[in-house]
């Protein structure tokens, strides 16, 4: 099936990815220091943060399992939508320590049916141009999160922090109308039927567990620096929420930079396995400067580098886990890929948090920025690049997404 034909599909699909980020994203930068103003220490500021990474642990597979099938795709997204649409209202009603718990709990669910958006966007394309279609529809993410938390950050700063859950809420109800002008394409397409065995192949598959272990340090990383103790660096440093959704929008914006570099430029230049070292090295080194940083400049800066190694080695992951993979299988790959790695999104606010109240905030970065430094070493002695993909690959990604959206001249 042609992804030409399905270019309107494609677009308003597309759409919606923007706002499903911008529910899930529109109040993280803040999350830390509303939680820290309501008086809770490092420890639960983290578990606060962490919590959707555990619900996401327990629940992507499922997800994918279950998409793979009933073919039920759309349901499974709206209902995400609408979950977040209800806990958000709540917590923007009655905000303490419960109704945040919920909130980002609510996220983690939601969050999970993002291995559902990347398989139904793929269905537009086909089978061979699946992992185009991931790593187009991985602009999604900077984007989107980008649009999340800067009006985020002009609600918040004009209202207060609690009022980003608002955000959350309308662009959850703007995506769950759209979804109900979208069709399933991949249910008519599909003509096998899911085997069970599936799930097991893909569980006894050595390379995505190991793909996995990566992916969820890489995330460990960012998500307790980025999203949970960097922003209160920022807010010592005397930044506001604007400033601190600024800050967010730096890390993704030249994340989303990097991500769009890889497929054209690093991957035929390094190749993927130096591609990923590069980028946790890179990621790992900046991390643990962040405390060191004497003003907002500066923190702004090391924010942008810290995003770009994020950018690369994160892209990286991503297009291994799905690299050849038949439609059938998709979703069982990516919500196993994505349900491991959930791991990281707990573990890292939830680590460094425990680091902090122990030690210092200079120490916690030190650690969690050396465990990135140290994944270089799983990649190198446990990826073969020889017969990499992406760097032999004929198609290029810019004119496919030309095509996309604008037709072929």
């Amino acid at each position: 099936m042609s992804q030409i034909n399905n270019r309107k599909e494609i677009i308003l699909f597309f759409i919606i990815s923007l706002l499903f980020f911008v529910t899930i994203t529109a109040f993280d930068p803040f999350i830390s220091s509303y939680a820290k103003d309501l008086g809770f220490d490092s420890v639960v500021i983290g578990s606060i943060i962490g919590i959707s990474g555990i619900v996401a642990l327990f629940t992507r597979l499922p997800l994918g399992v279950c998409s793979d099938m009933l073919h039920k795709r759309r349901l499974f997204i709206q209902i995400g939508l609408l979950i977040t649409m209800v806990m958000w209202t709540l917590a923007f009603l009655v905000p303490n320590a419960t109704t945040l718990y919920l909130g980002k709990i609510s996220d983690g669910l939601t969050g999970s049916t993002w291995v559902i958006y990347n398989v139904m966007f793929a269905s537009y394309f086909g089978v061979r141009e699946a992992a185009k279609a991931v790593a187009i529809l991985g602009v999604a993410s900077p984007l989107g999160s980008i649009l999340g938390t800067t009006i985020g950050g002009l609600v918040a700063n004009s209202y207060g922090y609690r009022y980003s859950f608002l955000v959350a809420v309308i662009a959850a109800l703007i995506a769950l109308i759209l979804t109900f002008f979208t069709k399933d394409l991949s249910v008519k397409d599909i003509k096998v039927k899911y085997d069970k065995k599936i799930l097991v192949e893909q569980m006894a598959d050595k390379k995505i567990w190991v793909i996995s272990l990566l992916a969820t340090i890489t995330l460990m990383v960012t998500i307790g620096t980025r999203d949970t103790f960097t922003p209160l660096i920022a807010t010592d440093l005397g930044a506001n929420p604007l400033m601190i959704g600024m800050l967010a929008n730096t890390h993704l914006i030249i994340y989303g930079l990097a991500a769009a570099l890889c497929g054209v430029l690093f991957y035929k230049k390094l190749g993927m396995v130096n591609t990923a070292i590069f980028g946790v090295l890179l990621q790992g080194i900046i991390v643990i400067l962040i405390p060191y940083a004497e003003n907002l400049t500066m923190l702004f800066l090391l924010q942008a580098i810290q995003g770009f190694g994020y950018g690369l080695s994160f892209t990286v992951f991503t297009s291994w886990a799905v690299e050849n993979i038949p439609e059938i299988k998709q979703s069982t790959r990516m919500g196993l890929f994505q349900s491991l790695y959930s791991a990281g999104m707990f573990l890292g606010p939830v680590l460094i948090g425990i680091i902090i109240e122990a030690f210092s905030r200079t120490t916690g970065f030190l650690i969690i920025g050396a465990l990135s430094i140290m994944s270089a070493i799983i990649i190198k002695f446990s990826i073969k690049p020889a017969k990499e993909g992406f760097p032999n690959e004929e198609s290029n990604d810019k004119e496919v997404m030309k095509e996309v959206m604008f037709g072929k001249n």
